[in-house]
């Protein structure tokens, strides 16, 4: 068993490219990372916001001067699309299909024709990771990726019905009710009559949970009822900003609100085509989720087994599972993303401090593990095998990257 705080790998960044002065406060990586929040968002009352945020973020992707078009040698006869995300999070794909030799293709789901570009690109699948940094990015990937599987009939992973639960906390719980999957017990309300009625006797402390933000920078713990009722006043007025989340970004006229497990370990599962992850999400303060520090052990088989049976329910292949585990081993499910943030990404899984993953073997039903390295390019070279794979192609042979 191990514990502690893993640094990301080092990666060779590649400078945004011009920009002036936010180009130069882009590229100074160190100097930002150490600036404290309250002093960005100070500086982003009188600064364009959205400005610094296209600098930092461009700043941040070795590929942002890439070629949008492959021109690499070609190891399968496909052509993958990549949709572009807002904060550069799709470079994980770039760097998996140019490790792995798979021709790829950059679409622009923002475009407004982004139709003819899908419908030209000559793409055989599509790799997604939708925007969640503000409510209206999600909407826009919300909506035209159900225009994108159901109307042009194109194949995208993960699938639409996975990516529909993504950063979507209300979705999500409806979801895992609806199945009789374990969950803390929630409450949805969008009416502010009966949200204030039911705060009069719930049970406390209560969690408060925004729609949409992770690494708990949307959830608040409330042990006072008084602070309670305020808040949930305040949800149904102004609204509410998750922490570190853009001013403009609120959300009100609903309020979701959570059973609180006492004195529980978190467990971070995740399942991505045939390999299985997981390890212990430590607590700092109140929360586990966002605290970065984390121990690495063999997750239980009863753990494994519920990541399995969620995943087998909704025929998901890409899933990750936050969960709960109380002192009387009851499990219950807070979480889930069909793609998500690594802090941590050569790591997932450590067992006698060897890396490697977690594997289901059908014919004994026992878990086994197996060491080695799975989780390059924050698990996208696994995505790339999965849609190979639907696609009835066979895996490139290994070949030097191409980076």
């Amino acid at each position: 068993m191990r514990e502690g705080k893993p640094n990301p790998a080092a990666s060779a960044l590649a400078p945004a490219g011009g920009g002036g002065f936010w180009g130069w406060l882009a590229r100074a990586q160190q100097l930002r990372r150490r600036i404290p929040m309250p002093v960005k968002a100070m500086v982003f009352r009188f600064l364009p916001r959205d400005k610094i945020e296209e600098q930092w973020w461009a700043a941040d992707d070795p590929y942002a001067n890439a070629e949008e078009v492959s021109t690499y040698p070609a190891r399968v006869d496909v052509r993958l699309g990549i949709l572009k995300e807002f904060t550069h999070a799709h470079k994980h794909y770039i760097g998996a299909c140019r490790d792995m030799g798979v021709p790829y293709r950059l679409i622009d789901l923002a475009a407004p024709d982004w139709v003819s570009r899908v419908r030209q690109s000559g793409c055989d699948a599509f790799l997604v990771h939708p925007s969640a940094h503000m409510t209206i990015w999600k909407r826009m990937f919300d909506e035209r990726l159900k225009v994108l599987v159901d109307d042009l009939g194109k194949t995208i992973y993960p699938s639409y019905e996975e990516l529909w639960l993504y950063e979507g906390k209300r979705r999500m719980c409806y979801w895992l009710r609806a199945h009789g999957l374990p969950h803390p017990r929630t409450w949805v309300f969008f009416s502010r009559r009966q949200a204030l009625e039911f705060c009069r006797t719930a049970p406390l402390p209560i969690v408060f949970k925004s729609d949409l933000g992770a690494g708990a920078s949307g959830v608040r713990i409330f042990r006072r009822r008084g602070a309670l009722e305020r808040f949930v006043n305040f949800c149904f007025t102004k609204g509410v900003v998750r922490r570190n989340g853009d001013p403009r970004d609120r959300q009100w006229g609903t309020v979701l609100l959570q059973e609180y497990i006492a004195d529980a370990r978190e467990w971070r599962l995740i399942r991505i085509g045939d390999s299985y992850f997981g390890y212990e999400k430590l607590r700092v303060g109140d929360f586990h989720s966002g605290s970065h520090a984390w121990r690495y052990e063999r997750p239980s088989d009863a753990l494994l087994d519920l990541l399995k049976k969620i995943c087998d329910c909704g025929r998901f292949t890409s899933m990750d599972l936050d969960v709960l585990v109380a002192p009387d081993g009851r499990m219950f499910v807070t979480e889930m993303q069909s793609v998500f943030g690594m802090g941590h990404p050569y790591e997932m899984c450590v067992v006698d401090d060897k890396p490697g993953r977690m594997v289901y073997e059908a014919d004994t039903h026992t878990w086994r593990f197996e060491a080695g390295s799975f989780c390059q390019n924050y698990l996208c070279d696994r995505r790339v095998e999965v849609v190979l794979k639907q696609l009835g192609v066979g895996l490139p042979t290994p070949a030097p990257s191409v980076r």
